[in-house]
């Protein structure tokens, strides 16, 4: 078993360390040993987060626990590249709920986190640190950049490429074949029925260049 502290404890660090428990319950034995968690943030610098104790900063964590393994369960794309740049030296271990269909043929880097009922067709690529969130889908033959947020109810159709630090906001889809620009933003409920240039923000209003 391996120690784990999870970084982020906010939304998304609550579903982290969900998808651990349950990574731990359907393995034979147990995977992980989560000693806590870490944030940059003073007021939670101690006391306990979901049962588990709070240990910090980043920084003092990682001082403590330099074995340890380390999972960064913050959504902001930028803040979680940040963070694996401060951190390196630790290993980032994907994160994958037992309860996600991803295909055997999916090739997938550290830090990535594919949560509850998502699933991920074959043939596809997923870069480090992305995020596919509960009940989001990643059509065949899709590419997924590094540090690429896909959240909840998402439907990326086949041969969509995100390219690096896209966001692609709750229920978004993609027509078939899309290319999404690095550091767009597709806002929830938006369909991409043509390709969005970098640093957009495309809503059901129009697009919006950064």
């Amino acid at each position: 078993m391996r120690d784990l502290f999870i970084v982020g404890a906010g939304g998304l660090g609550r579903e982290a360390v969900w998808t651990v428990e349950r990574i731990n319950k359907a393995a034979q034995q147990p995977l992980w040993n989560v000693i806590g968690f870490a944030d940059d943030d003073p007021k939670k610098a101690k006391g306990n987060f979901e049962g588990y104790p709070m240990l910090g900063s980043c920084e003092q964590a990682s001082k403590d626990y330099p074995g340890a393994s380390v999972f960064v369960a913050i959504g902001d794309n930028q803040i979680r590249r940040d963070i694996y740049r401060r951190l390196r030296g630790h290993d980032f271990p994907a994160l994958i709920d037992p309860s996600a269909q991803v295909s055997p043929t999916t090739e997938f880097r550290h830090g990535t986190y594919i949560a509850c009922e998502a699933v991920v067709s074959v043939g596809t690529e997923i870069g480090k640190f992305v995020i596919i969130n509960a009940r989001a889908g990643v059509g065949h033959d899709s590419v997924v950049g590094d540090f690429c947020n896909i959240c909840p109810g998402v439907t990326l159709s086949g041969h969509t490429t995100l390219e690096e630090d896209v966001m692609m906001g709750s229920n978004s889809c993609t027509a078939p074949g899309m290319k999404v620009g690095k550091g767009a933003q597709v806002c929830a409920g938006t369909p991409v029925l043509k390709n969005v240039e970098p640093g957009t923000t495309l809503s059901p209003f129009g697009s919006l260049k950064a």
